[in-house]
């Protein structure tokens, strides 16, 4: 009698089974790659997305992949994302379907749209958070708190953000009971009325966002000081929402700085005095500033380029110009986090400088004046005839990634945003007219952009280091 054996019985289909696994599991992969190989060779699937070279190779790199992975996971599509060398490669990857979709900035897509049939699709929105505030006059008998505007009036401006809004509306309707609303049209409207018309408004609603001590931006008071000097020691605000709400911005501005002690306060008084812009095609550093002087009348004497935002203001500061262009957006949350205080560009030297008391001190000295006209931020174009179901579902996912955590943080540092708007070319037409008015092509930027680009270049050619 055999003795039974002590191992277990292994089935000789085992092995078998396992192999064939491995085999169809292999099989499956090359099909994918395959699959995938003949959608990037007959274009089905994919979308060839571009940036312009002001994107960070770096930062695209990684964030760019992080988008693709997402919606080739979200919907199979293939995004292949790119930073050609110039500006003009951008445009003429669309104009030539070497490309789908671009992000570039709206001069760029002028030029791309009327040469080549582009399409604004989508537009850069960023943050901006803004608080309210209650104005009152200063003086005997005048509202010393919120319950003293009971039953009393109150400009409340119809420009406010609609939960901006809501929250002061609740704070009077809380404390000062029987309150009276009187209409104004905007910030500098509402605090017009309290100062100028004292037996028919007891107090303001402006919004509010954090600016220099004598700037002539930021509320409703410093708007009209500019308009009324004296606003500012006349009134005092009240009240202030406990927290910000944060408002979509698709413009920013340009902005004209001067030193507070300059005697420089109005856009006239720029008149032949010695002024400083970013560079000569800059968009919100010399082209719409330049055309908001030129709407006042205002001649200059010596006038240069000090090659830069930052040196703009530095200049300023450090008297070499009595007066100086460069951006201006409303701070935000990172501005915040960052102690950098202000959005505009006198935050690129805030930023070097050691600490909270340096930074205040700094803005004592340094005002913006006036802002310019909007400048749209950038967007995102498709070429010519790109399938529409195509761009359907690229939209829906991407939307989709930036609704994630994940996907605001990659988003916010490919550029700068926090959300997207969708416009068509009619959104644009502004911006064009603007350039006309100022004499200012969109090809004469881009000729521009593309030398800056190459000067950057230039450099690292020529570094040894750079050869090694």
């Amino acid at each position: 009698m055999t003795a039974p054996s002590s191992g277990r019985f292994r089935s000789p289909w085992i092995p078998r089974a396992g192999w064939t696994l491995v085999v169809l599991g292999l099989a499956v992969f090359v099909w994918g790659m395959n699959r995938r190989a003949d959608l990037a060779a007959s274009d089905e699937g994919v979308v060839r997305m571009l940036f312009v070279p002001s994107v960070e190779q770096g930062t695209l790199a990684q964030r760019g992949d992080e988008l693709a992975r997402f919606i080739r996971e979200d919907t199979g599509l293939i995004l292949q994302t790119e930073v050609p060398t110039s500006y003009a490669a951008v445009i003429q990857a669309l104009g030539s379907d070497q490309a789908d979709v671009a992000w570039m900035p709206a001069f760029a897509y002028v030029i791309a749209n009327q040469r080549y049939g582009a399409q604004a699709r989508l537009q850069v929105v960023r943050s901006v958070d803004r608080f309210a505030i209650v104005v009152t006059r200063k003086g005997a008998g005048q509202p010393e708190t919120m319950n003293d505007l009971r039953a009393r009036r109150v400009a409340v401006p119809s420009s406010l953000e609609p939960e901006l809004r809501e929250r002061i509306v609740a704070a009077l309707d809380r404390e000062a009971e029987g309150w009276i609303a009187v209409d104004a049209e905007n910030d500098l409207a509402a605090v017009r009325q309290l100062v100028e018309r004292p037996l028919e408004v007891d107090a303001a609603v402006s919004s509010y966002v954090f600016s220099g001590p004598y700037d002539f931006v930021g509320d409703g008071r410093k708007e009209l000081e500019y308009h009324r000097p004296g606003t500012l020691l006349d009134t005092r605000i009240l009240f202030t929402t406990d927290t910000p709400v944060g408002e979509r911005a698709q413009v920013y501005y340009g902005s004209v700085f001067s030193r507070v002690d300059s005697g420089a306060r109005r856009l006239d008084e720029f008149a032949g005095r010695s002024f400083a812009f970013s560079d000569e095609t800059s968009t919100s550093g010399h082209i719409f500033p330049r055309m908001l002087l030129n709407e006042h009348g205002v001649e200059l004497s010596r006038v240069y380029f000090a090659g830069g935002h930052p040196n703009v203001i530095q200049a300023v500061w450090d008297g070499k110009a009595v007066g100086g262009a460069a951006f201006y957006s409303p701070p935000g949350e990172t501005q915040a986090r960052e102690g950098t205080l202000v959005g505009d560009a006198r935050m690129l030297l805030l930023s070097r400088m050691p600490d909270i008391e340096t930074r205040r001190a700094f803005l004592d000295e340094v005002r913006i004046v006036a802002l310019s006209n909007p400048i749209p931020n950038d967007l995102c174009a498709a070429r010519a005839g790109f399938s529409e179901d195509l761009w359907q579902r690229f939209e829906r996912s991407f939307r989709r990634f930036i609704s994630t955590p994940a996907g605001q943080e990659a988003y916010f540092d490919l550029v700068a945003g926090v959300d997207a708007a969708s416009v068509d070319d009619s959104y644009f037409d502004g911006f064009r007219h603007a350039l006309d008015s100022s004499g200012m092509s969109a090809d004469s930027l881009l000729e521009a952009a593309e030398k800056k680009l190459e000067s950057r270049r230039k450099p690292k050619e020529d570094d040894p280091k750079e050869k090694e």
